[in-house]
Protein backbone atom coordinates (compact mmCIF):
# COMPACT_ATOMS: atom_id res chain seq x y z
CA UNK A 1 0.00 0.00 0.00
CA UNK A 2 1.25 3.49 -0.85
CA UNK A 3 2.17 5.63 2.14
CA UNK A 4 -0.03 8.73 1.75
CA UNK A 5 2.11 10.57 4.27
CA UNK A 6 5.37 10.26 2.34
CA UNK A 7 6.96 13.37 0.80
CA UNK A 8 5.82 14.20 -2.71
CA UNK A 9 7.99 16.50 -4.79
CA UNK A 10 9.98 17.22 -1.65
CA UNK A 11 6.87 18.42 0.24
CA UNK A 12 5.61 16.48 3.25
CA UNK A 13 2.01 15.27 3.50
CA UNK A 14 1.43 17.63 6.42
CA UNK A 15 2.66 20.61 4.41
CA UNK A 16 0.49 19.65 1.44
CA UNK A 17 -2.54 19.42 3.72
CA UNK A 18 -1.74 22.79 5.26
CA UNK A 19 -1.35 24.34 1.82
CA UNK A 20 -4.71 22.98 0.67
CA UNK A 21 -6.36 24.19 3.89
CA UNK A 22 -4.98 27.69 3.38
CA UNK A 23 -6.15 27.65 -0.25
CA UNK A 24 -9.66 26.68 0.84
CA UNK A 25 -9.80 29.44 3.46
CA UNK A 26 -8.63 32.02 0.95
CA UNK A 27 -11.17 30.71 -1.56
CA UNK A 28 -13.89 31.06 1.08
CA UNK A 29 -13.08 34.74 1.49
CA UNK A 30 -13.19 35.22 -2.27
CA UNK A 31 -16.62 33.56 -2.47
CA UNK A 32 -17.95 35.61 0.45
CA UNK A 33 -16.57 38.85 -0.94
CA UNK A 34 -18.16 38.14 -4.31
CA UNK A 35 -21.42 36.40 -3.40
CA UNK A 36 -21.97 36.72 0.36
CA UNK A 37 -21.95 34.37 3.33
CA UNK A 38 -25.19 32.70 2.27
CA UNK A 39 -23.62 31.60 -1.02
CA UNK A 40 -20.46 30.24 0.56
CA UNK A 41 -21.18 26.56 -0.04
CA UNK A 42 -18.66 23.74 0.07
CA UNK A 43 -19.09 23.33 -3.69
CA UNK A 44 -18.43 27.02 -4.36
CA UNK A 45 -15.34 27.05 -2.14
CA UNK A 46 -13.88 23.92 -3.72
CA UNK A 47 -14.54 25.26 -7.22
CA UNK A 48 -12.82 28.53 -6.35
CA UNK A 49 -9.85 26.70 -4.83
CA UNK A 50 -9.80 24.18 -7.70
CA UNK A 51 -9.78 21.32 -5.20
CA UNK A 52 -11.99 18.28 -4.83
CA UNK A 53 -14.48 18.06 -1.97
CA UNK A 54 -12.47 15.29 -0.34
CA UNK A 55 -9.79 17.88 0.38
CA UNK A 56 -12.38 20.10 2.06
CA UNK A 57 -13.35 17.29 4.43
CA UNK A 58 -9.68 16.61 5.03
CA UNK A 59 -9.56 19.85 7.06
CA UNK A 60 -13.17 20.74 7.97
CA UNK A 61 -16.07 18.68 9.25
CA UNK A 62 -18.73 20.77 7.52
CA UNK A 63 -19.62 24.23 6.17
CA UNK A 64 -20.35 25.69 9.61
CA UNK A 65 -16.93 24.64 10.91
CA UNK A 66 -15.36 26.25 7.86
CA UNK A 67 -17.22 29.55 8.34
CA UNK A 68 -16.39 29.56 12.05
CA UNK A 69 -12.72 29.17 11.20
CA UNK A 70 -12.91 32.18 8.88
CA UNK A 71 -14.61 34.39 11.46
CA UNK A 72 -12.37 33.18 14.29
CA UNK A 73 -9.31 34.08 12.23
CA UNK A 74 -10.77 37.54 11.64
CA UNK A 75 -11.49 38.14 15.33
CA UNK A 76 -8.06 36.84 16.31
CA UNK A 77 -6.37 39.15 13.82
CA UNK A 78 -8.28 42.16 15.13
CA UNK A 79 -7.43 41.31 18.74
CA UNK A 80 -3.77 40.74 17.90
CA UNK A 81 -3.47 44.07 16.10
CA UNK A 82 -5.28 45.87 18.90
CA UNK A 83 -2.86 44.38 21.42
CA UNK A 84 0.12 45.57 19.37
CA UNK A 85 -1.32 49.08 19.11
CA UNK A 86 -2.18 49.29 22.81
CA UNK A 87 1.40 48.47 23.75
CA UNK A 88 2.44 51.81 22.27
CA UNK A 89 0.13 54.01 24.34
CA UNK A 90 -0.71 54.67 27.97
CA UNK A 91 -3.05 57.65 27.56
CA UNK A 92 -6.73 56.71 27.61
CA UNK A 93 -7.67 58.78 24.58
CA UNK A 94 -4.78 57.41 22.54
CA UNK A 95 -5.59 53.83 23.53
CA UNK A 96 -9.25 54.32 22.62
CA UNK A 97 -8.32 55.85 19.28
CA UNK A 98 -5.85 53.04 18.51
CA UNK A 99 -8.38 50.28 19.24
CA UNK A 100 -11.18 51.85 17.24
CA UNK A 101 -8.99 52.75 14.29
CA UNK A 102 -7.59 49.22 14.20
CA UNK A 103 -11.08 47.72 14.06
CA UNK A 104 -12.24 50.06 11.31
CA UNK A 105 -9.07 49.79 9.25
CA UNK A 106 -8.88 45.99 9.39
CA UNK A 107 -12.45 45.70 8.16
CA UNK A 108 -12.47 48.53 5.63
CA UNK A 109 -9.13 47.35 4.25
CA UNK A 110 -10.49 44.03 2.96
CA UNK A 111 -13.95 43.95 1.38
CA UNK A 112 -14.10 40.17 1.73
CA UNK A 113 -13.59 40.22 5.49
CA UNK A 114 -15.85 43.24 5.82
CA UNK A 115 -18.68 41.30 4.21
CA UNK A 116 -18.02 38.29 6.44
CA UNK A 117 -18.19 40.56 9.50
CA UNK A 118 -21.30 42.41 8.34
CA UNK A 119 -23.26 39.31 7.28
CA UNK A 120 -22.28 37.08 10.21
CA UNK A 121 -25.29 38.29 12.20
CA UNK A 122 -27.60 36.65 9.67
CA UNK A 123 -26.05 33.19 9.94
CA UNK A 124 -27.18 31.18 13.03
CA UNK A 125 -23.78 29.67 13.90
CA UNK A 126 -21.83 32.84 13.15
CA UNK A 127 -24.38 34.95 15.04
CA UNK A 128 -23.69 32.92 18.18
CA UNK A 129 -19.95 33.37 17.68
CA UNK A 130 -20.50 37.09 17.12
CA UNK A 131 -22.41 37.35 20.40
CA UNK A 132 -19.57 35.53 22.15
CA UNK A 133 -17.09 37.95 20.58
CA UNK A 134 -19.06 40.92 21.92
CA UNK A 135 -18.70 39.49 25.42
CA UNK A 136 -14.98 38.91 24.89
CA UNK A 137 -14.40 42.41 23.51
CA UNK A 138 -16.41 43.92 26.37
CA UNK A 139 -13.96 42.36 28.83
CA UNK A 140 -11.00 43.37 26.66
CA UNK A 141 -12.09 47.01 26.43
CA UNK A 142 -12.96 47.21 30.12
CA UNK A 143 -9.60 45.72 31.16
CA UNK A 144 -7.21 47.26 28.65
CA UNK A 145 -8.73 50.41 27.17
CA UNK A 146 -11.00 52.19 29.61
CA UNK A 147 -9.56 53.32 32.95
CA UNK A 148 -10.75 52.31 36.36
CA UNK A 149 -13.56 54.68 37.23
CA UNK A 150 -15.79 55.64 40.11
CA UNK A 151 -18.65 53.68 38.62
CA UNK A 152 -19.64 50.47 40.43
CA UNK A 153 -18.27 47.39 38.66
CA UNK A 154 -21.68 46.29 37.37
CA UNK A 155 -22.48 49.71 35.92
CA UNK A 156 -19.06 49.96 34.32
CA UNK A 157 -19.45 46.55 32.72
CA UNK A 158 -22.90 47.42 31.40
CA UNK A 159 -21.68 50.75 30.01
CA UNK A 160 -18.79 48.99 28.27
CA UNK A 161 -21.17 46.37 26.90
CA UNK A 162 -23.35 49.11 25.41
CA UNK A 163 -20.27 50.70 23.86
CA UNK A 164 -19.04 47.46 22.29
CA UNK A 165 -22.50 46.39 21.07
CA UNK A 166 -23.18 49.85 19.68
CA UNK A 167 -19.81 49.89 17.93
CA UNK A 168 -20.52 46.49 16.40
CA UNK A 169 -23.90 47.66 15.11
CA UNK A 170 -22.55 50.97 13.77
CA UNK A 171 -19.59 49.42 11.98
CA UNK A 172 -21.80 46.68 10.53
CA UNK A 173 -24.29 49.26 9.24
CA UNK A 174 -21.46 51.36 7.82
CA UNK A 175 -19.86 48.42 6.04
CA UNK A 176 -23.19 47.40 4.52
CA UNK A 177 -23.84 50.94 3.29
CA UNK A 178 -26.76 51.72 5.60
CA UNK A 179 -24.78 54.45 7.36
CA UNK A 180 -23.17 57.08 5.16
CA UNK A 181 -19.98 58.45 6.74
CA UNK A 182 -16.26 58.57 6.15
CA UNK A 183 -13.91 56.24 7.96
CA UNK A 184 -12.63 59.12 10.09
CA UNK A 185 -16.17 60.16 11.01
CA UNK A 186 -16.98 56.62 12.15
CA UNK A 187 -13.79 56.46 14.22
CA UNK A 188 -14.37 59.86 15.84
CA UNK A 189 -18.00 59.06 16.69
CA UNK A 190 -17.06 55.83 18.45
CA UNK A 191 -14.16 57.44 20.30
CA UNK A 192 -16.34 60.30 21.52
CA UNK A 193 -18.80 57.87 23.05
CA UNK A 194 -16.02 55.68 24.44
CA UNK A 195 -14.33 58.56 26.23
CA UNK A 196 -17.62 59.36 27.97
CA UNK A 197 -17.86 55.78 29.26
CA UNK A 198 -16.20 55.74 32.66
Amino acid sequence: MTDMRRPYGGVSAEDRTAKRRAALLDAGLVVIGRDGVGSCSIEAVCAQAELGKRYFYESFTDRDAFLLELVDRLFADIRSRMGEDLAEFSDRAERSRAVVRTLVEVLSGDQRRARLYAESAGHPVLARRRAQAITEYTEFVADHVLPVSDLPAVERHLATRILVSGTTDLVTSWLSGEVQATKDEIVQAIIAIGLSTS
